[in-house]
């Protein structure tokens, strides 16, 4: 069964973003990110009021709103998230939906230091903590020393810049030097490669990105791989894997590849896996940060935002949903 998270208002108020707009409408929770083009009253008007209840403004009680038609809400609809948790809750309910307080009613985490060793003391209310989405702060420091904390972060075009020269002289290397056939081992071995990439990623997302924690080590190291994606999925910085980092989880594949179907071969199905690596890399960039409306990539956003926001059990496929249909894992 699909695991899911309580859409409270805290979550909602962190949605206040025009790349990440939630608002709140009659007790519902809605992701109108792509409508704010198309709002008949000009996007600024929902941007002043981004990850807040417009119930007032849509009925037109409040000053700069007028009382929206049925209309207006079908419209909405489409844009349903789920039913806001809080919506009738007092304050001291609301606090216990959260997840992000202790029994006083303290937050688990200050968010002035580095979270790092703070996370790991959290024990097993780590993994409740984390998709509770306790802060509105995009950007989290997760070490105190400069260096290393820059060395978390990376721009979305280092994987681009890195590995497509890497990919250019092994496709010169394998038809130039070792006489790859296009028919015979190129056009097979890399949709072999890609299609292996494809379990990697959905393999790696579920078991891996996804493995539940409770010890002091074990929080640290998923906080430090997935976790801070979670805390802070708008984080600019944070949205690609580092080239480095990810030449070592798959190192595993680099290695054995050749061996298993031959040189030529080998760095054919290398060129697949690596492909699909990059469209990983850049699709989960453009669901989180691009502006997307219509099309596979808008679908995309939305099943990834279900899987950040609501079902973090679910969708765990970035590039394409297939494997979530074969395993039942999608989350519609």
């Amino acid at each position: 069964m699909t695991e899911c998270y309580t859409l409270t208002r805290r979550v909602v108020r962190a949605h206040n973003h025009e790349n990440d707009a939630w608002v709140i409408v009659r007790g519902g929770v809605y992701d109108v990110t792509g409508f704010l083009r198309y709002h008949p009253g000009g996007r600024d008007v929902l941007l002043k009021r981004l990850g807040e209840d417009v119930t007032s403004v849509m009925n037109g009680e409040l000053k700069g709103g007028h009382e929206h038609s049925s209309a207006a809400y079908k419209i909405l609809q489409q844009y349903y998230v789920g039913p806001l948790a809080d919506a009738d809750a007092s304050p001291a309910e609301a606090a216990a939906l959260d997840g992000t307080l202790d029994e006083h009613g303290r937050p688990l985490v200050d968010f002035s230091k580095p979270l790092l060793d703070q996370v790991g003391k959290l024990g097993d209310k780590y993994h409740r903590w984390v998709h509770s989405f306790p802060t509105s702060d995009h950007h989290v420091a997760l070490f105190a020393n400069p260096t290393l904390e820059s060395l978390t972060k990376c721009p979305w075009y280092v994987p681009l810049v890195f590995w497509i020269p890497i990919f250019v002289c092994g496709l010169w290397f394998v038809f130039a030097r070792l006489g790859c056939s296009f028919v015979r081992d190129f056009l097979p071995f890399t949709t072999f490669g890609y299609i292996f990439w494809m379990f990697f990623e959905y393999l790696l997302h579920r078991y891996v990105f996804h493995v539940r924690t409770g010890t002091y080590w074990s929080n640290i190291f998923h906080f430090l791989i997935h976790g801070h994606h979670h805390l802070a999925p708008m984080d600019y910085d944070r949205l690609v894997f580092p080239p480095i980092p990810a030449a070592l989880v798959s190192m595993p594949v680099w290695l054995t590849a050749p061996r298993v179907f031959g040189l030529v071969r080998g760095l054919c199905f290398l060129f697949g896996f690596g492909v699909g690596y990059l469209q990983y890399d850049m699709t989960h960039f453009l669901v989180h940060y691009g502006t997307l409306r219509t099309g596979f990539l808008a679908a995309q956003k939305r099943r990834h935002m279900i899987h950040h926001f609501k079902a973090p059990g679910a969708n765990f496929g970035i590039s394409v949903p297939v494997l979530d249909i074969v395993f039942g894992t999608l989350h519609r």
